[in-house]
């Protein structure tokens, strides 16, 4: 599959596009994405919904690792460690691969804010799909 191809399939997801967030790079092994805060991703205290955090790193984690291995995977398992709240502003997410073999991959990813602090990290355990 074409890093085109796998770009256009997340660029159309629609709940990717519910969350609002922004496809800034889109290459082997250089994917970066970014949201806009807005009310209705916030919870009770105002500040973003954990959900979305995850949401979030379980995007930037599948687009990393397709961006490499040019085909679909499966999470199957996600752990996300919560740092700082967020109230405003912009967030921006990237992701590497700590392991990889043919059928399994450990990804790691962070997402910071403006200022570039880090308000959540995270590892996906994917299954790799070779069609």
């Amino acid at each position: 599959m074409m890093i085109e191809e796998i770009k256009k399939e997340f660029e159309e997801c629609p709940y990717l596009q519910h969350l609002g967030i922004k496809i800034l790079a889109f290459e082997e092994e250089n994917v970066e994405i970014k949201l806009s805060l807005q009310q209705y991703l916030l919870n009770t205290k105002r500040t973003l919904h954990g959900g979305v955090h995850a949401s979030m790193m379980g995007f930037i984690q599948s687009m990393h690792l397709r961006s490499v291995t040019r085909t679909r995977c499966i999470a199957t398992s996600s752990t996300v460690h919560f740092t700082a709240p967020v109230k405003t502003g912009d967030i921006y997410a990237k992701a590497s691969i700590i392991s990889r073999g043919y059928k399994t991959a450990f990804v790691d990813s962070i997402v910071r804010d403006e200022e570039g602090d880090i308000v959540s990290k995270g590892t996906g355990t994917y299954k790799i799909i070779r069609e």
